[in-house]
């Protein structure tokens, strides 16, 4: 179909026939182009709200609040000669399994092979956009997914996520195959393919990961935790977001300067009026019991390692330097190749490359720490890097 033509409408599939109508007309496609829709934004549990799936020639809207079982589609989504296009795929990855336990296997990740390729936009609306020509209507980015029924503008919205999507991988596959990056995108998808849905249980203790947290004295730091608490309730017993009832920055303002009053409450900025109506009686209560139960920062959870730390606990000063040096050269490889650090190697694994202080290229492969085409590609100049740092703190110990 050319671009510039007008797109026959959408395929709502809303009953379990429906279901199956389109299993059937799924079957020995080679490839499909998938994206989900949740609620995320206006309930306290979000749900998978719409499965959007199109081949040539047709784009189906799944209605996944009509239809809780959606196993029908997993031997498709499981089998790895099927390809599965999809654009930031991790979170719609986590919600089809959390949903019906969906698996996805010959994953091609449209986001990923953006960055992967240096492309300077890979947002969606940007890269279809440049591709395309199409621009995206950017107004139902943080709709309601949960509605029924969902406007005709919206259905046309959802189908434009996935519409495209084949096209695209088409485009990217020649990029990468032509720039060498093939074996590298293909690592990262079937790492992608691993998603699970993991649980987002209320954690009491969440608090002390605000910012601003640390500032608080003792007493600010236990009305920071009553007022962590109560916002939950109030989210979980509304079924709405815990920010839309209290915003972070209300929280840590609340905590610093404790308001007596609901003048003074109404002075706080963060809190909206809305709130103040609802729970401005019940926040001064709060407030005044957080008041008296003092948290010392001696109190605060015990922490694993330090996140620039690695994933072997604090770095000796050898290891401190391999891994400098390793970002150094890191970051001047990516501005070489014309993409962001992270894609030649994260820093998880240059401290782990840093830790483990290689001598020769059966090292990096030890227990999977790198992959073949990292190893292919990057594995001489790791090795050189670490073997300089050696060298040189040698001979600085010589000198002294």
């Amino acid at each position: 179909m050319d671009i510039g033509s007008p797109l026959p409408p959408p395929t709502w599939v809303g009953s379990p026939s429906a279901l199956h109508s389109m299993a059937d007309r799924l079957r020995g496609e080679p490839a499909i182009a998938v994206d989900t829709e949740s609620n995320s934004l206006y309930v306290y549990r979000e749900q998978l709200c719409l499965v959007q799936i199109s081949v040539p020639g047709s784009d189906y809207l799944v209605d996944s609040l009509a239809l809780i079982d959606l196993s029908i589609l997993a031997p498709l989504f499981a089998d790895p000669d099927v390809a599965k296009v999809m654009h930031g795929a991790e979170y719609d990855l986590a919600m089809l399994y959390q949903h019906s336990g969906v698996v996805v296997a010959g994953l091609f990740d449209t986001m990923w092979a953006a960055r992967i390729l240096g492309w300077m936009e890979y947002g969606l609306g940007a890269v279809i956009e440049a591709q395309f020509g199409v621009k995206l209507n950017k107004k139902y980015q943080r709709a309601d997914w949960g509605v029924r029924p969902l406007p005709p503008e919206q259905l046309d919205y959802a189908r434009l996520d996935t519409h495209y999507l084949l096209r695209l991988a088409d485009i990217q596959s020649r990029e990468l195959e032509a720039a060498g990056r093939w074996p590298q995108a293909e690592h990262r998808f079937a790492e992608l393919c691993h998603t699970r849905w993991e649980n987002h249980d209320f954690d009491p203790e969440g608090y002390w990961r605000l910012p601003g947290v640390h500032d608080l004295d003792d007493t600010g730091r236990g009305v920071l935790r009553a007022l962590w608490a109560f916002r939950d309730e109030c989210a979980r017993g509304e079924n709405r977001p815990s920010f839309k009832i209290l915003p972070n920055q209300a929280l840590i303002a609340l905590s610093e300067q404790p308001p007596l009053t609901i003048e003074e409450l109404r002075r706080v900025r963060a809190v909206s009026p809305r709130c103040l109506g609802r729970y401005g009686r019940q926040l001064l209560a709060v407030v005044r019991r957080g008041e008296t139960q003092p948290i010392s920062l001696e109190q605060r959870p015990k922490q694993g390692h330090a996140e620039n730390s690695g994933p072997h606990g604090r770095p000796t000063p050898a290891c401190q330097a391999r891994f400098e040096a390793l970002r150094a050269w890191r970051n001047a490889r990516a501005e070489d190749k014309g993409v962001e650090p992270d894609i030649v190697l994260n820093n998880q694994l240059l401290w782990s490359v840093a830790h483990l202080n290689p001598r020769q290229q059966a090292d990096l492969a030890r227990e999977g720490l790198l992959a073949t085409w990292q190893i292919d590609e990057f594995g001489d100049e790791l090795l050189a890097v670490v073997r300089g740092v050696t060298a040189s703190r040698a001979a600085s110990r010589t000198r002294t």
